[in-house]
């Protein structure tokens, strides 16, 4: 198998093992990961890692910085689609049969409170924020990503 053909076999794999994942885990959470992104990227890794070194040992670097460029434009492109509704409005836009959105169908989906909701189901089910008779906690562990930019923002705010 010539390495070239391995390389774009490794980026096919990469697309399918993506859905297949997402099929499995839907957007669960290992934060700040998506447990699917983080499933397809070790399989591929370990896949190709090893199909490299049966064909072109000197070459496995390669395939992991392919992966790890696939793990970062996905992790990034899924991202960007999840938590913005412009991109969300575009997408509308152009899968609209009739090519137009009505506003008020978007004011009920994309409310503030439609919003603030879903970030708060996020920040729950990634365990940064625990609610406590309908009030929200920050988790103060120095393993939640939150709380260590939270004292990052406090130390700027003091400047």
């Amino acid at each position: 198998m010539t390495l070239n053909t391995l390389i774009i076999f490794n980026i096919l794999i990469y697309f399918i093992s993506l859905k297949l994942f997402f099929a499995i885990f839907k957007m669960k959470y290992y934060f700040p990961f998506r447990i699917a992104d983080i499933f397809s990227f070790i399989f591929n890794l370990f896949t190709f890692v090893f199909l490299s070194f049966s064909y072109h040992p000197e070459q496995i670097l390669i395939f992991l910085f392919i992966n790890l460029n696939l793990f970062y434009i996905f992790f990034h492109l899924i991202n960007m689609i999840v938590t913005s509704p412009r991109t969300k409005l575009i997408i509308d836009l152009k899968e609209s049969s009739n090519k137009n959105v009505h506003i008020k169908s978007y004011l009920k989906k994309y409310n503030c409170s439609v919003i603030v909701s879903n970030r708060i189901r996020r920040l729950k089910s990634s365990k940064q924020i625990t609610e406590k008779k309908n009030k929200f906690y920050l988790k103060k562990d120095k393993k939640n990503f939150l709380y260590i930019i939270s004292l990052v923002f406090s130390f700027i705010e003091k400047i």
